[in-house]
This record gives C-alpha cells, structure tokens and sequence, in this order.
C-alpha cells in the first residue's frame, strides 16, 4: 500500500445506516438501503445496521449507560458495533408523532460510544415523518451527536416491492445530507483523536 493508499484509508468514515424499525410490516429497511447504496460521498462507506439482528431487550442493563459499565452479552455487542462507526444515519418512522420505541431502546443502551459522532436524520411516514425527525433532535442531542443541517423526511408509500423509489428532490437531499457527514465526520474524528491523546 503506497502513501496515498494509506491517506484514504485515514479518510474513510464508516457510517452506519440503522434501520430503526423493527415491525413485520416495517419499511426502514428499504430506505436504509437505499441510503447505504448511494455513492455520492467518496469518503463514506455506507453500511446498514438491521435492529433486528441484534437481540437488544428492553433496557435491562442494572447500571446507567453513562457509566459503561455494560453485563448483557446483547449490550456488550452493540457496543462493539456502534463504536466501530464514525457517524450515523437513522432511519426513523412516524409513529404516533415521535419514533420507534426499538430505536430508543437502541439508543438508551449505550452513551459514550455515540458522544462526538455526526447524524444524519431520515424520517418517514404517511405524511413524511416530521415528527420523527423533530422527536430525535433532543436525544442525539443528549447523546452528544452532531446532527447534519440537512433532514429527509420521506413518504411511506415510495416503498415499492422491498425498495425506495425516491424523487427527484430526495435524492438531491440525500447528497447534500451525506456531503455535511463527510465533512463534520472528518473534523470530529480529528477532535476525538485529539482528545484522546
């Protein structure tokens, strides 16, 4: 691996795309991977992180998250995961005017591993998810993310055969949002490694 290669590799952020709905008849995972398969932000690898695939009970953890002091098994692994992220995207839908209980339940278990990361906001639902996104804000904020400006809010109905169909506008916005991950992800990864030296 010449220089450059290595200099790639330091500027490559790992984002995770969490599917942030876990009912049978959910759509976020269609969005979430249509999020994760754009390619407009060079420096980003995209992956999608199914809530459903880690066996996350309901907040049972005897000790706060803000101490990390984590005995689940369960808890321990989505540590592991979520910390081997740079930043995020959430995928959140509209459930009577805020967001999935699975996704909060998410996020509560853990608290360090989120401090310092940018997130990107995707809200959907039947009248786009507003409510989702602005039920978000005050959390992430307490968790210490940095939100990027720009918020998607998404029709439900797009989904079609286990796919997002987007329109125009919300593919433009999708590459704006990824665009200012890309670069508050590079600026808070210098300032946590600044931190920690």
């Amino acid at each position: 691996m010449d220089s450059s290669d290595d200099r790639t590799a330091s500027e490559t952020l790992r984002v995770g795309v969490i599917a942030g709905s876990t009912r049978p008849t959910r759509r976020s995972p269609a969005i979430a991977h249509w999020v994760a398969d754009d390619t407009s932000a060079p420096t980003l690898q995209l992956h999608t992180i199914d809530l459903l695939d880690h066996d996350l009970s309901l907040l049972s953890e005897p000790t706060a998250a803000a101490f990390g002091e984590y005995e689940q098994a369960s808890t321990l692994a989505w540590s592991k995961t979520v910390a081997s992220y740079d930043a995020f995207v959430l995928v959140a839908a509209e459930y009577n005017a805020s967001f999935p209980a699975a996704l909060k339940n998410a996020l509560d278990h853990l608290y360090a591993e989120w401090h310092g990361k940018p997130v990107g906001l995707v809200g959907y639902g039947m009248a786009g998810g507003l409510l989702a996104v602005e039920a978000l804000r005050p959390v992430v904020a307490e968790l210490r993310m940095h939100v990027a400006p720009t918020t998607l809010a998404l029709s439900a109905h797009r989904v079609d055969d286990g796919s997002y169909v987007p329109a125009k506008d919300e593919a433009d916005a999708l590459r704006a949002m990824l665009g200012e991950i890309a670069v508050l992800g590079a600026a808070l990864r210098i300032a946590r490694q600044d931190a920690l030296a």
